[in-house]
């Protein structure tokens, strides 16, 4: 006689379904797999390119350089992958883009195991990776919405960005335990994981709801037209705008954090790594207690104020000299960013007309390229005052302008 289902356990797979229902689409499935796989090859490329430029020069400014480099000149090339992204099936740009990474990474790998690397090649290896992921994210972030449908986009969405934190997560320990191990460790893990990136995108179904291509004109054209539609829905650009004041100013102290672990906390190698990930598993809680919660309204303002919290939280992280706090810290703003940044990308795919996704989303990521240039001027200010007072300066500065934008941007609080 079959056994009658515990009525809890039938309540709890209930719950849960709801919380992981854009995985039922195979699409997905080895979207975000794929996803998962190129956030481990980009955390092992940061994390190996800073802690590698301050081995060969022990300057905070050249880690500032090398990340600047990493996705400075991805500004230019951010518009051409939109372009891109709306011009030819998103899948093959995906599949292009992907397979050009893997072999820059394994170019990489290649000179640091011979021990040939020098400094200028770290620096062309650094802007060759960014331009190719600046060119792959618009499509990349496009493609969420080709492989979900109106219901689970928001739910495709958060998991898209669970996919990036479960990398945060894993990526920094282990990269940071390679590192004790061998400084061409996370080169070599870099290129592999390219590989299987590449192995699963190319499992991704050519059948999606992404319409037949049909831009016309020049590319400039197009271009242009993505900047207008960003330009003429204040929405839009109130929550693009939003992305580069985190990412200019907020986001820049992440490489820094191995000048943290090494002249202010004393934990070395091992520290950065466990200091890295801490956010990445404070952001997988802030996405779980998302699709937990569900539906609601007020997402604008949400995304305001977990924003502000988020800021406030990097300011007592600045000025911490205890570990613990310090993991504390990165826990909640871990915790805090994800929310935020997932709100700012759902509310963004809701609004976006479909033809212009690609172009929309690469400005999005051009944004998200000013992190490294950020980063620069933050390397200069700890070289002169420090790294307590260098990043907790930007990180007053980003709250201020996080709650300034809030008073003007009303569009934006009212989504």
């Amino acid at each position: 006689m079959p056994r009658a289902p515990v009525p809890w356990a039938e309540a709890l797979r209930g719950r849960l379904r709801p919380m992981f229902v854009a995985f039922e689409a195979r699409n997905f499935r080895y979207l975000a797999l794929s996803t998962l796989s190129l956030g481990m090859a980009q955390w092992a490329q940061q994390i190996g390119l800073t802690w590698l430029a301050l081995q060969l020069t022990g300057s905070a400014v050249e880690v500032g350089i090398v990340s600047a480099f990493s996705a400075g000149p991805g500004v230019i090339a951010a518009p051409i992958g939109g372009y891109l992204a709306d011009r030819f099936r998103r899948r093959s740009v995906l599949v292009w883009t992907t397979s050009a990474s893997g072999v820059q990474a394994t170019i990489l790998a290649v000179l640091v195991v011979t021990g040939r690397i020098e400094l200028w090649q770290l620096y062309a290896l650094a802007i060759t990776g960014g331009v190719l992921q600046s060119i792959t994210q618009p499509a990349r972030q496009a493609f969420v919405y080709d492989v979900s449908t109106d219901e689970t986009l928001a739910n495709a969405v958060a998991m898209n960005s669970g996919m990036q934190s479960l990398a945060r997560v894993a990526g920094p320990p282990a990269i940071g335990a390679m590192i004790v191990f061998s400084t061409a460790a996370p080169f070599m893990f870099m290129a592999f994981a390219q590989l299987i990136a590449m192995t699963l995108t190319l499992r991704i179904g050519t059948q999606t709801r992404q319409a037949q291509a049909t831009l016309g004109g020049s590319p400039i054209r197009q271009i242009v037209e993505g900047v207008q539609a960003v330009r003429h829905d204040r929405r839009i650009l109130g929550l693009i705008v939003m992305w580069g004041i985190v990412s200019l100013i907020i986001f820049p102290y992440v490489p820094f954090l191995a000048v943290v672990s090494k002249d202010v906390l004393h934990t070395g190698n091992a520290g950065y790594g466990l200091l890295a990930s801490m956010a990445g598993w404070g952001a997988i809680l802030g996405l779980l207690y998302m699709t937990w919660w569900g539906e609601f309204q007020h997402k604008g303002w949400a995304m305001i104020l977990n924003y502000v919290v988020y800021g406030l939280v990097l300011i007592v992280l600045a000025f911490s000299t205890n570990l613990a706090l310090s993991l504390l810290m990165l826990i909640l703003a871990g915790f805090f960013s994800s929310i935020s940044n997932t709100l700012n990308q759902t509310l963004l795919q809701l609004i976006t007309d479909n033809h212009v996704r690609g172009r929309v989303m690469s400005i999005w990521q051009l944004c998200q390229g000013l992190q490294p240039l950020g980063a620069l001027p933050m390397g200069f200010l700890i070289a002169y005052a420090g790294p307590q007072i260098g990043i907790g300066a930007f990180m007053v500065a980003g709250t201020a302008a996080i709650i300034v934008y809030s008073l003007v941007w009303t569009s934006v609080r009212r989504l």
